[in-house]
């Protein structure tokens, strides 16, 4: 039964064809009108083509001519349907050649079907072995891929913790040239390094030296300075590359000015001196094949270092050119040749007070006393206008003062110059003394707004060297503590609560903070900012948003209060502000406070665009933009009188 069932499966075909001819052969057996049902045998041909081949067509195509033509002999009168006995075979005939053909064509196209589905499966078998050896290549390449990043990361590793991270990446970027450009060099040493160390056990100078490099390492780096090497127990480091900076010269003195802090703050067993020069220098990497170093050379570079060897213990030294850069932020003395450094403290404490003598009660004995302490000091030019006012009080004294004018020429001049060595010409050099007080130092502050700063400043815990860090980038040192000391003075005095007014102070000192997330060539561009690109005002007006982030980063707790002022302090009260367009009582109060505490600051402030304004000029314009409608009014009319006094 197996066998039978087998042998009928493997030849069903064949005899569901040899069925269906014999089923039509009994059907036509038994009806009359043979002849109108001589198309059902096209049906047993096209199954066999379609199902089978052209040879099987043509079989059953024979075959059913045959069994028509069989009952044709045997019962010629049921197919004759008014024919004659020939057309009746003619009829027989034109069908059976149809019938052939159609058998041929069906067999001829399933032959090609079949054909082209084998065709088709081979290259479906073809293209499953390529996308097996495609999915085996993309394995390993993600396998390469993965060994790859695991490779770069410990070349990372090693590189950021051989170098600075962010010359690290331009060197596994390919960023890095070698140039020739501007920069500030800062050396740092420790003073009798070897004198303080020579007793005590080695692992304690180690110990305590990278103590003081992990402190001295974060400043660098929030002033934007390149840490080049380590010197055993100095530093060298770059300013103004490879991260741009136009103030390189102030962030390198903020740094170095810092950084003595921390030594002092920390209670390090060392002392340090730092040398600071301005100037062009080569910048590249340097070395040999197998070791290379993101380094400086050239004058300007050797400058620094004889800089940091001529400067006290304790001291910051900086070159003519970094002077010129950074004198209206800092206290300043020049380094005088011959004069040790508490003979020029010592000369300039006594010419201070006959300076101030002599303009309230002007003296020649006092003018000539003050011109010779200028003498010593080298300060001719000052020198030479007190000899001529001690000649206008008593002029019996002119040749006597003629003499000590010759005399002056001849020596007092070389003074303002100390040798260094490698440089053939001698050189200016001064020591920084301190950051001035931007609320002493300005004029146009009310006493009352000084105050509350005080108070407020000791109460909240203040970022200095963050928000210093982005007012030195922008060339606007002092403008959060000022901004703080008018927000709080304004918010005092229209009646608010001490918390309302904290705010406004916190709200004040750090508005700016934002500005860390902007692109260094735009932080000058605010006031310019209609004139800018789109993407560029939309880089900058985004600062305001960004304070929120930053405060985030650095964990200042606020409040919402603050935040919402930050954000909207750069809204018009006409709403023609950013970046919302809010106007009037859509503006929050502190932040309706703090824009116009803000626009005076930045007018009598000095800017890289713009000179500083008068107290007088400031408060006219504005007075101008509240009948404009910029500022709200009422805060403007209470702003207006808190600076009274300072009209």
């Amino acid at each position: 039964m197996k066998a039978i069932a087998g042998g009928i499966l493997n030849n069903f075909e064949g005899l569901f064809v040899l069925f269906t001819l014999v089923v039509i052969g009994v059907i036509l057996y038994f009806i009359d009108q043979k002849l109108s049902f001589l198309n059902f045998f096209f049906l047993p041909v096209l199954i066999a083509g379609y199902f089978m081949n052209t040879r099987s067509a043509l079989l059953g195509a024979l075959l059913s001519i045959a069994w028509v033509t069989f009952f044709i002999v045997l019962d010629p009168l049921s197919f004759s349907q008014e024919m004659s006995g020939m057309g009746i075979y003619m009829h027989i005939l034109i069908w059976g050649c149809f019938l052939i053909l159609t058998g041929v064509m069906v067999g001829k196209l399933n032959e090609q079907l079949h054909a082209r589905y084998q065709k088709a499966c081979q290259s479906l078998d073809q293209l499953n072995d390529l996308q097996k050896l495609l999915s085996d290549s993309n394995k390993r390449l993600e396998e390469k891929q993965t060994a790859l990043e695991v490779t770069k990361e410990r070349v990372k590793s090693v590189l950021y913790a051989t170098m600075d991270p962010y010359v690290a990446k331009l060197i596994i970027d390919r960023r890095l040239r070698d140039e020739k450009r501007p920069l500030t060099v800062l050396f740092a040493d420790l003073a009798d390094f070897t004198k303080m160390t020579e007793d005590r056990p080695p692992e304690s100078v180690i110990e305590d030296l990278n103590a003081l490099f992990s402190a001295m390492d974060p400043i660098l780096a929030r002033f934007k300075g390149h840490l080049d090497k380590f010197l055993g127990d100095g530093l060298m480091a770059e300013f103004g590359t490879p991260y741009a900076a136009r103030n390189h010269p102030l962030l390198a003195v903020l740094a170095a000015l810092r950084m003595q802090a921390r030594v002092g703050n920390r209670q390090f067993p060392f002392k340090m001196r730092i040398g600071i020069a301005s100037g062009p220098a080569l910048i590249g990497l340097l070395g040999s094949e197998n070791r290379k170093n993101y380094t400086a050379v050239g004058d300007t570079v050797n400058l620094a270092a004889r800089l940091q060897a001529l400067c006290p213990v304790g001291g910051v030294c900086v070159n003519e050119e970094t002077y010129a850069s950074i004198r209206r932020w800092f206290h300043i003395r020049q380094i005088r040749s011959g004069l040790s450094h508490e003979e020029v403290r010592n000369l300039e404490a006594r010419l201070e007070f006959l300076a101030d003598a002599v303009e309230h009660a002007p003296t020649a004995k006092l003018c000539l006393e003050a011109a010779n302490v200028c003498s010593e000091l080298g300060d001719m030019h000052r020198a030479l206008r007190y000899h001529r006012q001690a000649m206008e009080l008593d002029p019996s004294q002119r040749q006597p003062i003629e003499r000590a004018v010759a005399a002056a020429l001849l020596t007092g001049e070389d003074r303002r110059f100390v040798t260094v060595k490698g440089k053939k010409e001698r050189v200016a050099a001064y020591e920084v003394i301190a950051l001035k007080d931007p609320l002493q130092d300005r004029v146009g502050l009310p006493a009352g707004a000084i105050e509350l700063y005080n108070r407020f400043s000791t109460e909240v815990g203040l970022p200095l060297e963050s928000v210093m860090s982005i007012e030195a980038l922008e060339g606007t040192l002092g403008h959060s503590q000022v901004t703080a000391a008018l927000s709080a003075a304004t918010a005092d005095a229209m009646g608010l609560d001490e918390r309302q007014v904290r705010a406004a102070f916190m709200a004040g000192y750090f508005h700016d903070l934002g500005k860390r997330n902007v692109p260094e060539h735009l932080l000058q561009c605010e006031d310019q900012l209609q004139r800018l690109p789109l993407p560029d005002q939309t880089l900058i007006k985004a600062h305001v948003r960004e304070a929120e982030k930053v405060l985030a980063e650095l964990q200042i707790p606020t409040g919402t209060e603050v935040i919402e002022a930050i954000q909207q302090h750069h809204e018009r009260f006409d709403g023609s502000g950013y970046p919302q367009g809010l106007k009037d009582g859509q503006i929050c109060l502190l932040a309706r406070v703090l824009h116009i505490a803000d626009a005076y600051e930045s007018l009598t402030s000095w800017r890289p665009h713009q000179e500083a304004w008068t107290p007088a000029a400031a408060l006219a314009d504005i007075e101008r933009s509240v009948r404009e409608g910029l500022f709200d009014p009422r805060i403007g009319e209470v702003f207006l009188n808190v600076m009274k006094e300072v009209r």
